[in-house]
C-alpha cells in the first residue's frame, strides 16, 4: 500500500512539472512578436555565433550579411525566398528565445531602436 501511495504521488508531481513547464514554452502569438521586434534589434546566438538583426517597419530587415524581407505570422518570424524558414519565437520581456522545428535556434535580448547604426 505504501509504495502505491508513493508511485501515485510520484506520478501526480511529474504531470504537474509537465504542465507547469509546458505553458512556460508556449510560443508568443504573432502580435506579441510584432509588438517586441517591429522597429527594434534582436542581439544574440543564433547557429553558435553573435548575431544582431534589426526588425524595420517596412518589413525587411538588416544584419552583418546585408539583410532582406521578413514576415511575422502564425508561424512565427519567417523569411520568404530563403532556406531560412520560420523561427517560434518564446517573448518574456526583453528576453527573447527562437525555436524551429521544436528546437532552441538561439536566444538573446531584444534592444528598443535599429543598434546596428
Amino acid at each position: 500500500m505504501t509504495i502505491r501511495i508513493i508511485t501515485r504521488s510520484a506520478m501526480i508531481a511529474v504531470l504537474a512539472l509537465g504542465t507547469a513547464t509546458s505553458g512556460a514554452m508556449a510560443a508568443s502569438s504573432a502580435d506579441e512578436i510584432r509588438e517586441a521586434l517591429v522597429g527594434n534589434t534582436f542581439t544574440g546566438d543564433m547557429g553558435g555565433g553573435g548575431y544582431a538583426s534589426f526588425f524595420g517597419e517596412d518589413g525587411k530587415y538588416e544584419d552583418a550579411a546585408g539583410g532582406g524581407e521578413y514576415e511575422i505570422t502564425d508561424d512565427g518570424v519567417c523569411y520568404p525566398d530563403t532556406d531560412f524558414g520560420c523561427y517560434e519565437a518564446q517573448i518574456d520581456g526583453s528576453d527573447l528565445e527562437w525555436f524551429q522545428n521544436g528546437e532552441s535556434a538561439g536566444s538573446g535580448v531584444i534592444k528598443e531602436g535599429n543598434t546596428l547604426e
